[in-house]
């Protein structure tokens, strides 16, 4: 049976990725370049809701040095727009992957609705219950088969949001 897997990636994912000033360590940059570098190779999809590229940027923002804010930003910048024109290196998605904005909407109210109810006493903000509903809608969609066998996982340093992954990974950074 082919295995694929799906990884809903958070923000302080790509903290450790982009080398955020401040919001990452060394060791745990390597070992997430690695991740990536090993899941591109399997062919594997990365899925980043569009809260979290908002959070990777004010992070950004609050960088003192303004050259290195700058590098950041515009390594951001590139990399969505290469997201957005070819799906590489990331497919990004809005909350709940609607097709009108009245889905748009309705994802919205479902989000925070979840946040308010649910996610936020276990310290989970609005852009993590994102991401959890975004892993939940990926597992819904993809249906494992005899032929095919999905996984959806969440990659996220936060021991909270990956305990929330539809599917347990095998050997996660956390």
């Amino acid at each position: 049976m082919n295995a694929i897997r799906l990884y809903v990636i958070d923000t302080s994912y790509l903290l450790e990725l982009f080398r955020v000033d401040g919001c990452y360590e060394e060791y745990a940059h390597v070992a997430i370049k690695k991740q990536f570098s090993d899941a591109i190779e399997k062919k594997f999809s990365f899925y980043v809701p569009t809260p979290v590229i908002f959070e990777l940027a004010n992070h950004i923002a609050d960088i003192k040095d303004s050259s290195r804010r700058n590098e950041l930003a515009i390594q951001l910048s590139n990399t969505v727009i290469s997201c957005v024109e070819n799906g590489n290196p990331w497919i990004l998605t809005p909350p709940g992957k609607p097709e009108t904005i009245r889905e748009l909407m309705e994802a919205l109210r479902e989000s925070t609705t979840r946040f308010a109810n649910e996610f936020s006493c276990q310290k989970l903000g609005l852009t993590d219950t994102v991401v959890i509903l975004e892993a939940e809608r990926l597992k819904n969609n993809h249906k494992s088969s005899t032929l095919k066998e999905y996984f959806v996982h969440i990659w996220a340093r936060h021991d909270e949001l990956k305990s929330r992954e539809p599917d347990t990974e095998p050997c996660p950074f956390v």
